[in-house]
């Protein structure tokens, strides 16, 4: 009994230090900013060598436009559910389902808009250069992608 306890000791032990040290790695690339909520932008102040203070107004534009996203998102997101409820509900094509589609086109070019006018907002806190390099990969990305897979990873 005492062996056992010794080795459920060793093994606990093991696996606390083996999480702390795998936790450590993974977190050393993170950049943590003032307020705490970096996860979404640590890239951004790496890949486009950020100031504090460009960091600073650009996460402050984050957080202004988080919540416009969040609702362009949840708009779209509902009239999918629609569209796809309707399809499976009718087996003839109906008026409603055309509306939904229209409507789903709209909330779609209206997202890109603010993606857009955001992405631009964003590039002018940056240096000119990084600005443009900035703007070249959003707007290709902006254009290309469904919102849906925008969602989650934000400009």
């Amino acid at each position: 009994m005492k062996r056992f306890l010794i080795v459920l000791v060793l093994a606990v032990a093991f696996g606390v230090v083996s999480y702390r040290i795998s936790y450590h790695c993974a977190m050393a690339s993170v950049v943590i900013a003032p307020d705490g909520t970096d996860a979404e932008l640590g890239w951004l102040k790496r890949e486009f060598s950020l100031t504090p203070a460009q960091y600073e107004k650009i996460l402050t534009l984050h957080h202004a436009y988080s919540p416009v996203c969040g609702g362009h998102c949840a708009r779209y997101m509902a009239a999918r559910e629609h569209l796809q409820s309707l399809l499976k509900e009718n087996t003839a094509w109906s008026p409603e389902a055309g509306a939904t589609i229209e409507e789903i086109a709209r909330i779609r070019g209206e997202c890109r808009q603010s993606m857009l006018r955001y992405a631009y907002d964003v590039a002018a806190c940056m240096s000119p250069d990084e600005g443009r390099r900035y703007l070249a990969m959003i707007r290709a990305r902006i254009l290309a992608e469904d919102p849906v897979n925008m969602m989650g990873n934000p400009l």
